[in-house]
């Protein structure tokens, strides 16, 4: 199985534990042949105080590209990005991707407008499937607008909604959407993400998506699919890969993707 994980969290996210020459070296010991850094630009927080990714991602460019030139006979190294909330300030958006050169760009969401972060969220005193329905709403705006090479987590929310909350949604609800978004996504040759951390999650244990909307992008015209790892320290690089790659499989798919200069790269499962 060739082992390509383009989903990895690094020190300069505020979020991740180890930094990237600790990621490399890890990922050689696995035998990934591929590996893509997208550490976190949540545009809406780009220049808060918290995250404090405006200082973050300049240097880990910096760090991370000097890194792949040092490793590039050991393994291949993307330099990428988690874009989320791409379409809240889309003109800063733009001009990041201007800035830094991306090998690959994850599209995602991590809170719609007017509500905080997903993470923050009290399931109990709001609803749920209102949510879902923002979250939808804003991806497909998002894969309709944005420069993005890939749908990252789909089903992210149930993250918190089932597996922190314990609330069991019936996501045949917004199956129309779903498929508009990856009719659209489709059209625009953008690939696919099954992220694998939903199955380290307590509680949810599941891809991100699982196989029926995978099979559901495929019937859509999607043509690219992407595993990641979603790793936020070294412990999950390539984690559960065998499960996704079951479902890429199982759902029509004989490739996997990595981009380079925001083009996929494709790779026999």
């Amino acid at each position: 199985m060739n082992i390509i994980d383009t989903h990895v969290h690094s020190s300069f996210s505020f979020d991740a534990d180890n930094t990237p020459r600790e990621m490399i070296e890890r990922a050689l010991e696995l035998g990934v042949s591929s590996m893509t850094f997208t550490d976190h630009i949540d545009i809406a927080h780009y220049y808060g105080s918290f995250s404090k990714q405006s200082e973050l991602m300049p240097r880990g460019a910096k760090e991370i590209l000097s890194l792949r030139d040092e490793y590039k006979d050991r393994i291949n190294i993307g330099f990428g990005a988690e874009i989320s909330g791409f379409m809240h300030v889309p003109e800063l958006s733009r001009k990041l991707i201007r800035e830094f050169n991306f090998d690959y760009i994850i599209g995602a969401v991590h809170e719609v407008r007017n509500y905080e972060d997903f993470y923050y969220l009290n399931y109990n005193e709001i609803n749920p499937n209102e949510i879902l329905r923002l979250y939808f709403d804003e991806m497909l705006e998002m894969v309709q607008f944005a420069d993005i090479d890939c749908i990252a987590h789909l089903t992210y929310p149930l993250r918190y909604i089932t597996g922190d909350y314990k609330i069991q949604v019936d996501l045949n609800e917004y199956t129309d959407i779903i498929q508009e978004i990856f009719k659209t996504a489709a059209g625009r040759d953008l690939a696919l993400e099954i992220n694998t951390s939903g199955l380290r999650k307590a509680g949810f244990e599941c891809l991100f998506p699982a196989l029926e909307h995978v099979s559901l992008f495929k019937e859509c015209g999607g043509s690219i699919i992407t595993i990641g790892s979603d790793a936020h320290k070294t412990a999950d690089i390539a984690a559960n890969f065998k499960q996704a790659t079951e479902v890429a499989e199982a759902a029509g798919f004989k490739q996997i993707a990595y981009f380079e200069k925001r083009k996929p790269i494709f790779v026999s499962i």
